[in-house]
Parts: C-alpha cells; structure tokens; sequence
C-alpha cells in the first residue's frame, strides 16, 4: 500500500501509538511538516523511528490512519536596542488510528521539502504452537 512516511518518531511514541495510549502527533521537524501538509484525512501514514536520511528498504514502522488534521504557525519575536530577530515555525498535529506493522518496501518520492512517500508491505505475525 502507498503511504506517506514520517521519520524519526520516538520509539516511545511509535509503541504508543500501537497500543492506542495516544491518539495525536505533533510534527515539527521540516520533513515531516512539508510532508503532513499534503496528507489528507483517509490518508495513510508509515511512522518509523529511522532517521530521514537513513530512510531505507526494509526499515520497519508502524502503519495509521489519519483521522484528522490541524495545522498552526507561530511567530516569535526578539528585540533589543541593537536588533530585532524574528523566527516562524508551522506545527501539524495528526489524529491517529493504527491499522498495523509495516516494513518500507519502495521509497516513491523523497526531498526536504517534497513530501516523503513510500511503498508499505504490511506485516504479520503468527505464533506456531
């Protein structure tokens, strides 16, 4: 299946986001922003704790479906009598329902501000008795 892919999610986040502890993300690295701007809610995304630039085949993440989608920017301002320095930074939270376990098949597009999208083959597990 086709999925968008965030990278370098905290295996503490992954894990509970698996067992359903926590519903919501909040992206702020470049990345992983650029590429929840372009995910729509139906949407499926791969989380995985690889970095972005280790992104590779058979990494292994967790697979989710996006429930729903906001998106803020804020604007901080410093001044003193010398200067002024102003920086911006636009935070997306994604609303998640796992769906399963998933390994990176193919990787379709991938740039620092194109979105990251990937191949996913869903993984199962049995337990032989």
């Amino acid at each position: 299946m086709k999925c968008y892919i965030l990278t370098g999610i905290s295996r503490k986040v992954i894990e509970d986001i698996a067992r359903r502890a926590i519903r919501t993300v909040e992206l702020r690295s470049t990345h992983n922003v650029s590429t929840a701007m372009r995910i729509d809610v139906g949407s499926c995304v791969f989380l995985t704790p690889c970095r972005h630039y280790d992104l590779d085949k058979g990494v292994m993440g967790v697979i989710a479906e996006v429930n729903g989608k906001e998106s803020q920017s804020h604007s901080m301002v410093f001044a003193s009598e010398r200067y002024i320095e102003e920086s911006e930074m636009t935070v997306v939270r994604l609303r998640l329902s796992p769906k399963g376990v998933g390994r990176l098949k193919n990787i379709y597009s991938d740039g620092i501000l194109e979105s990251t999208e990937g191949e996913i083959v869903e993984v199962s597990y049995f337990r032989a008795r």
